[in-house]
């Protein structure tokens, strides 16, 4: 038998070829064509698929609307022999794709030809259009309660699983009112001079995003006399609850969470992720109901994006640039770490006020306060020749311990659990260990924060964030509960950083 699985065992990423394709002379033409990046989730851990020879599964989008067509080749199919059959593709894949994948070719084709596309849009609703590089591209918006952006998305939700680590399809077989809790985004190319006939929006990616209600405490009288002011109504038994039928959910505070990000490897580079990124914060930071932005579980490539383009974005208020360590805090030998390193109530403000979660904020702070601090004094695999000199360069490196201090006590209190099971040594040695790496990481990110700092946009070559996945997560820990505290964290570290 391991003879059969040899010969009768197909690579999956390599089997499922996925292409743009738009009409053209004699044909179809494509405009871009690429491999999944993981299979897993849909053919297993091994990703391979049983029972064929020659097998190519090519996953046809047209360009604009991304109405899908399905094509499986292959040269031999393996004939049952008792239990052991080749894998139902059609099975396996009928969960991912709409109904009509699944056409004949020939439906495909003729479908693609349609004079109507020469004047087709996007669903939803024209939110941004950026000029970058000789190139157009528009980001529409629109709820998933529209049924055409629900269609739209039906048709590329396979994307997630093919190209997010642990990604998984949104169900969307929930009531219109759930429903209306999703906002989608569609980033398009958009072409000057398309020919005749075709539609000139090429799709390049898309992000959904969810609304949590986020309850706001009313604040307690601000002076005395309004604390003094007596009831004016009687009281009595006679309660009754206000009407809700006016109010919808879109109208009350919440935490916006980006939960799926996805761009096309074609249109990886070049700042596309970040663009849409941007505008996608951009519009959020503008909406009144919008308390705080979230991320749900990025994945390494989309933790980079974020703290690149926060940074960036922050460095643009003077609050933020203007925030320096209070060296005339004294740490003690022996003690708690003091209070008054950072102003906090003033750094607190401006987190309200920019809506970036706790943890991501502090996060993007640190980076820029170990920035002012040189990379002679500070830990660093890059080597500078120290121009300070007496008690300038006494009061930086007071200011990188204390820096280090700061960065301590988060550490400590967000891993406090997991440091009270070791002695003293070994928590000290942990907590070096981790300051470690995070400063190494900062000092990598800040490299680049230096190196695009130039350019309108930090270039990544990002794939997406996972909506539940596990495995490539740099910061999924229990820091992350102060951004998703309504979700359970579902990757756990033994030491979070």
């Amino acid at each position: 038998m391991a003879d059969v699985q040899d010969d009768w065992s197909t690579d999956s990423n390599n089997a499922i070829n996925i292409s743009l394709v738009v009409p053209g002379e004699g044909g179809l033409k494509t405009l871009h064509s690429f491999n999944p990046k993981m299979t897993y989730s849909i053919f297993g851990e091994a990703e391979k698929i049983f029972g064929y020879q020659g097998l190519k599964i090519n996953l046809r989008y047209n360009a604009c609307d991304m109405r899908p067509g399905l094509q499986i080749m292959y040269t031999k199919k393996f004939k049952t022999v008792g239990e052991t059959s080749p894998t139902d593709l059609k099975e396996i894949l009928e969960p991912y794709l709409p109904k009509t994948a699944f056409e004949k070719s020939i439906v495909f084709d003729a479908a693609l030809r349609d004079a109507s596309y020469a004047t087709w849009r996007p669903p939803g609703q024209l939110w941004k259009t950026i000029e970058a590089d000789g190139r157009t591209m528009e980001i529409w918006k629109g709820s998933m309660a529209d049924l055409a952006v629900q269609q739209m998305v039906k048709r590329v939700q396979i994307l997630v699983p093919l190209f997010i680590e642990g990604g998984t399809p949104l169900g969307l077989d929930d009531p219109e009112w759930s429903m209306e809790r999703w906002t989608v985004f569609f980033l398009y190319q958009k072409a000057n001079h398309p020919a005749p006939s075709i539609s000139p929006y090429t799709f390049m990616g898309y992000s959904t995003v969810y609304r949590y209600f986020l309850y706001q405490p009313i604040l307690p009288p601000t002076s005395l006399s309004e604390k003094k002011k007596p009831i004016s109504h009687p009281a009595t038994l006679d309660f009754k609850l206000p009407s809700t039928e006016n109010i919808t959910f879109s109208s009350l505070p919440c935490r916006s969470r980006i939960s799926q990000f996805v761009i096309l490897p074609p249109f990886h580079g070049g700042g596309n992720g970040s663009r849409f990124y941007n505008s996608i914060f951009e519009f959020y930071s503008q909406e009144r109901q919008t308390i705080e932005i979230t991320v749900e579980d990025p994945n390494v490539d989309f933790d980079d994006l974020r703290d690149i383009n926060d940074l960036l974005h922050l460095r643009t208020l003077p609050q933020f640039t203007s925030l320096r360590i209070n060296t005339n805090a004294t740490p003690r030998a022996k003690g708690p770490v003091p209070r008054d390193i950072i102003d906090l109530d003033a750094l607190e403000k401006l987190r309200t006020k920019v809506k970036i979660a706790p943890r991501q904020f502090y996060r993007v702070m640190e980076m820029q306060l170990l920035s002012a601090i040189p990379l002679g004094i500070r830990q660093s695999m890059i080597e500078e020749r120290i121009k300070l000199q007496g008690p300038e360069l006494v009061a930086k490196k007071k200011e990188y311990h204390l820096w280090q201090l700061f960065v301590k006590k988060r550490l400590y209190r967000h891993n406090k659990d997991t440091l009270m099971q070791l002695d003293r040594t070994e928590r000290i040695d942990k907590l070096e260990e981790a300051l470690g790496s995070v400063e190494a990481d900062f000092a990598r990110l800040l490299r680049e924060v230096d190196k695009r700092s130039g350019k309108k946009v930090a270039e990544s070559n990002v794939n997406g964030a996972s909506t539940n996945g596990s495995g490539t997560a740099k910061r999924s820990s229990p820091d992350e509960a102060a951004e998703t505290s309504e979700e359970p964290v579902t990757k756990r570290v033994k030491f979070a950083e």
